[in-house]
């Protein structure tokens, strides 16, 4: 299949009257809804899905995505290798074609946003009025419990069991159920509405996930909370996400969770709280994991969690992580 190639010595044969490019790292609804003589199209498309609307006749097209973000699904590398998995949004922006950025997010604490905003934004994303207000949860009170934590599951090790090609970490699994568990203990409102997400870059560790999830409370995850891939929730938004990284291991990498696309998917899906659990040792060998994890640090939110996670999550234990203030949090424990 042909590439549309678009050099720089193209664009004066662009209309550049037709096309308007918007960048729009974390939330859209700004357009309205578009008529005959426009076209709004959201760009995790490969090109060939975008150019058959195109021969419409529209007068005008919106291209709107994130290139920061997943691409469209290609599972031929052939394919991606031939640059089947570029969209036009970014064929236009590999051309030199102007690009509009909305800069201004509504949708998560600003504790969540400064890391991505730093490392995949330039430093330019910006808060929208009373976003922090809107996304402040009585859970802040613990510090582990904030709107940015990492724990590092030390002992935790990656395993690929027989006859499946993805991996799983069977501790984090452990440990995040049973972080899941004393959060909804705490606040109880957190049961209702899905208002979790369980991420994981892995389709055996989601898959073992629901598993267990099922055994260890006895009734379908999918009632009380989203379980999904990385892949699987892109563009969805929830008040707390816990991302489980898998990877752990001596030596070696990390596969594709090195992909900054799919860190920047996995880390923006909260709007007051994500929870990163991972082997930080393993993580380390990541220049933009070990990034994270250093801002974890310097912020005062890494937690070494040990075996046994039970004493780690304990109530005693927790009183040792509430911050060290007497003021209560801004909002109540929903803001939606």
């Amino acid at each position: 299949m042909g590439k549309l190639l678009l050099p720089n010595s193209s664009r004066s044969r662009i209309n550049t009257k037709m096309f308007k490019i918007m960048r729009t790292p974390m939330s859209l609804s700004f357009l309205k809804k578009p008529n005959h003589k426009s076209l709004v199209a959201k760009m995790k498309k490969v090109e060939p899905a975008t150019l058959v609307p195109l021969a419409n006749k529209c007068k005008k097209v919106f291209l709107v995505g994130d290139p920061a973000q997943l691409p469209a699904t290609v599972i031929s590398d052939i394919a991606k290798n031939h640059g089947y998995g570029t969209s036009l949004f970014e064929r236009l922006k590999q051309a030199g074609y102007p690009i509009k950025m909305l800069k201004t997010q509504y949708r998560m604490h600003p504790e969540i946003r400064s890391f991505p905003s730093m490392e995949f934004y330039d430093n330019s994303l910006e808060d929208g009025e009373g976003v922090k207000i809107q996304t402040e949860r009585d859970w802040h009170r613990y510090r582990c419990f904030g709107p940015f934590s990492f724990f590092d599951i030390h002992e935790g090790k990656e395993a690929k069991p027989s006859g499946s090609g993805s991996w799983v970490n069977v501790e984090e699994v452990d440990f995040v159920l049973l972080l899941y568990q004393k959060l909804v203990s705490l606040y109880p409102t957190l049961k209702s509405g899905n208002q979790v997400a369980i991420i994981s870059p892995y389709s055996g560790q989601v898959n073992l996930f629901k598993q267990r999830f099922e055994e260890t409370f006895g009734v379908s995850a999918e009632k009380l909370v989203d379980i999904c891939t990385v892949d699987g929730c892109q563009g969805r938004e929830k008040d707390v996400a816990i991302f489980s990284c898998v990877r752990a291991s001596k030596e070696g990498g990390i596969g594709f969770v090195d992909d900054k696309r799919r860190m920047n998917v996995g880390i923006t899906r909260a709007k007051s709280a994500v929870l990163v659990v991972g082997s930080a040792s393993t993580l380390r060998r990541s220049v933009q994991w070990n990034k994270l994890v250093e801002s974890a640090e310097k912020r005062d939110c890494f937690f070494k969690a040990s075996k046994p996670y039970p004493s780690f999550l304990s109530d005693k234990n927790l009183e040792s992580m509430k911050k060290k203030t007497d003021e209560p949090p801004e909002a109540t424990e929903s803001a939606d």
